[in-house]
This record gives structure tokens, C-alpha cells and sequence, in this order.
């Protein structure tokens, strides 16, 4: 099952990976997102106004990789959703006595808002699935694009988002779903591709409750050309920061950044949750 990462691009704690690749920068400021000029690529004033930051962050990756890019499928996932807005609609519930309130909040508030949205602002009917699985949410999806990229699509946009909030921020923490306590948040998104040709890297393994020694074992690859990349001190810990994994991976991979290896391994590890993806250079 071939599958190609073509393109990339990020809203991270250092930036847009597709545009920028300076590791130097570190996340001093939390691993909050650093936020690009939305306007770029959602020109609507009101359509901005109306969406959360996890719909313009993952509306963002998406415009930016399918700029000049067709495809025949999207792949979307999260594991929060749209969290500020679920907060909002919980709060509105509460506050008016479970009378009826704006509906606005609980419509932004569902996981597959940001396949719509995205759908809506390039006017395309192609298939699209939403995946929401927690941790595991990004090795099932790519996995899924394996299969689907083997069978009937030649050009898939896969994309993720999550957003952090304060109230999230400190349920998280109380779930110790870090090891050193530090959450992050971001988009990514990319553009996988049954055609070798122009491609940054080839996702050789994407699979979940497997550790990275274990893949690699069932891989047949040795360790000497294996790198495991430590992708969570730019990102931070969020349910699906594998998907940032990847793309610094691919980046990284595409300049030629892993002296002597052919492979690198990006493990996640989310409270009990652990899945792995390997990808291999071109």
C-alpha cells in the first residue's frame, strides 16, 4: 500500500512547517498555536467571525495544501472538537435553564463541522470522513489512507486540528495526560498521494496499541536506520500532536536532516493510548 506525504502545512507552536522549517524556535509561549493571518485564505469576513480557533486553524493547513491540488477524498480528525464552542453551548444550556438557546455554538460545537467547512469554501462534493478516536485518532486515519489510497483515490487531504482552552487546559492536567505537564495545540494538514513522484516521504507503517520497538520489529527494519523523532518539544502534548509528528518528520526527511537513515519513527503516547507511524525517505 503505497502512500505518499506530497505536501504539508501547519498552525503549530512554530508555525507553518510547509513554509518554514526553523527548529531553533522553540515554544515559549506555552505551546500555544502561533496564528497566521486567516484572511489569506478565508477571505469572508463573517464566515472568519463565526468560526473558533480549531476551525481556522484546520480550515487554514487545508486551503494552504490544496492550493493548485486536487484530490479525490477528505480525511479530517480531531479528539476535542471544536471545545471552545461544546463549552459555550454547555454554559448557555446552564445559564438559561435548559431553555432554547443560539444554536450557533452547538453546530460549530460537532466533529465534522471542519469537513464542511472546508468542503463548503472549495465547493467540492468529494467523499469525506471524520475521525475521533482520542489518541488514537491520527494512526487510524492514516491507516485508513493507506487502504483507500491502494484501492479506489489517487490524492487524499488528510487534516486534524485541536484547540486548547483554559477549562480543557486544566481538565487535561487533573488526567495527567503529560509527562512533563505542557499542552499544546495546532492543525495539520497533508496531502497523500499514491504517486511517488515530487514526494516528501512514503508512510510505510500506521498502526495503533503497538510501541515503536515492536513496529520496527515487525517491520524488519534495524535500529542503525531508524530515527525516533522527539517531535513533542515543539508541539507539546495534545490527542492528536502525532499528525504534527509526521509532518515535521516528512519535512525533515525532505532535507535530508537524518544523516545515514532511511526511516524515522513517530511514536504517540496519550494517557493509556499508543500508536506509532513510520515513514521512510524517498
Amino acid at each position: 500500500m503505497s502512500c505518499y506525504i506530497k505536501k504539508v502545512s501547519t498552525v503549530s507552536p512554530i508555525g507553518d512547517l510547509g513554509e518554514n522549517l526553523n527548529l531553533n524556535t522553540f515554544a515559549a509561549n506555552n505551546f500555544n498555536a502561533v496564528e497566521p493571518d486567516y484572511k489569506e485564505v478565508i477571505a469572508n469576513a463573517n464566515l472568519r467571525r463565526r468560526m473558533n480557533r480549531m476551525l481556522k486553524m484546520g480550515t487554514y493547513a487545508a486551503m494552504k495544501c490544496l492550493a493548485d491540488t486536487d484530490v479525490d477524498m477528505m480525511l479530517t480528525a480531531t479528539s476535542l472538537g471544536s471545545i471552545s464552542d461544546t463549552e459555550k453551548m454547555l454554559d448557555t444550556i446552564y445559564s438559561s435553564g435548559e431553555t432554547l438557546g443560539n444554536p450557533t455554538a452547538f453546530i460549530q460545537s460537532t466533529f465534522n463541522t471542519l469537513a464542511g467547512n472546508i468542503a463548503q469554501l472549495k465547493s467540492t462534493h468529494i467523499p469525506n470522513v471524520t475521525f475521533v478516536n482520542r489518541g488514537e485518532t491520527v494512526a487510524n486515519a492514516l491507516g485508513y489512507a493507506q487502504v483507500k489510497l491502494s484501492c479506489d483515490a489517487d490524492n487524499i487531504l488528510y487534516v486534524s486540528s485541536d484547540e486548547k482552552t483554559e477549562l480543557s487546559e486544566t481538565v487535561l492536567k487533573k488526567f495527567k495526560l503529560s509527562a512533563n505537564g505542557m499542552y499544546g495545540e495546532g492543525s495539520a494538514a497533508m496531502i497523500l498521494s499514491s504517486e511517488k513522484t515530487g514526494a516528501l516521504a512514503e508512510i510505510v507503517f500506521s498502526k495503533c496499541e503497538i510501541d515503536v520497538m515492536s513496529a520496527l520489529k515487525e517491520l524488519g527494519i534495524p535500529m542503525e536506520d531508524v530515527e525516533i523523532l522527539d517531535y513533542k518539544r515543539w508541539c507539546g502534548e495534545y490527542a492528536t500532536a502525532l499528525a504534527f509528528g509526521v509532518a515535521l518528520a516528512a519535512r525533515m526527511l525532505e532535507f535530508g536532516m537524518f544523516e545515514g537513515k532511511t526511516h524515522v519513527a513517530i511514536e504517540h503516547r496519550y494517557g493509556h493510548e499508543i500508536s506509532v507511524v513510520v515513514l521512510r525517505k524517498c
